[in-house]
């Protein structure tokens, strides 16, 4: 029996790193929202059973790229890109909404530097965010909105938007006109963005405030 014992401890002792190193990273499934994903073909019908019959749309320019944002129930809000027809931006504003791990609406700082790891926090369009990109394709970032003072979760954004001006010019320089093909190629592609000038700025308001706040 004392070996038998030994021997389940032993394998405990073992899973435990593996547990562990299955928290505070960044997942590609974090970057799904109820099957909808960044970089996939426009489906409405799709799109409709994840979140319901949109109530509105309406077309929004950032820096210049042309996204048409249809706006749900229950706050969410899904972007799609008028030249490639590619999911681009997905808003989740429900206080309802559960991610990976049972992250939701008030999760504190702690909780979510456990799951998906620290990050400095960024003011960037007037909010403050923490700031993740996808392990598998860089461009794409997850934001989560923390409310000033209590830094607590109130919104998450998954984008493969520019942030800035200043990163659209960098994309445009290397890749051409933000509206040709070349557009989807780049969003999907695997380089990594130089985010070096808007991370650990707290007080920073660089930026305009997000498409679907206006």
């Amino acid at each position: 029996m004392r070996k038998i014992l030994s021997a389940l401890l032993f394998l405990f002792c073992l899973c435990l790193p593996l547990a562990a190193g299955a928290e505070g990273r960044v997942l590609p499934e974090d970057f799904v929202v109820r099957g909808v994903a960044l970089g996939e073909p426009e489906d409405l019908e799709q799109i409709s059973k994840a979140f319901g019959k949109p109530l509105f749309d309406n077309e929004k320019s950032v820096f210049g790229i042309r996204v048409k944002y249809y706006t749900f129930k229950k706050k969410f809000s899904v972007g799609v890109s008028v030249s490639t027809g590619k999911v681009v931006d997905i808003v989740i504003e429900d206080k309802d909404y559960a991610a990976r791990a049972d992250v939701r609406y008030g999760a504190t700082s702690h909780r979510i530097a456990a799951v998906y790891g620290k990050k400095d926090r960024v003011r960037l369009g007037g909010l403050t965010w923490h700031i993740y990109e996808n392990p598998e394709h860089p461009t794409q970032r997850m934001m989560l909105e923390v409310e000033p003072g209590t830094w607590s979760l109130v919104s998450w954004r998954l984008t493969s938007l520019p942030l800035t001006e200043e990163e659209a010019d960098q994309r445009g320089d290397e890749d051409g006109d933000w509206q040709n093909a070349n557009f989807d190629a780049y969003i999907l592609g695997s380089r990594e963005i130089d985010t070096s000038a808007i991370e650990g700025r707290d007080g920073d308001e660089k930026g305009p405030k997000p498409p679907w706040k206006k």
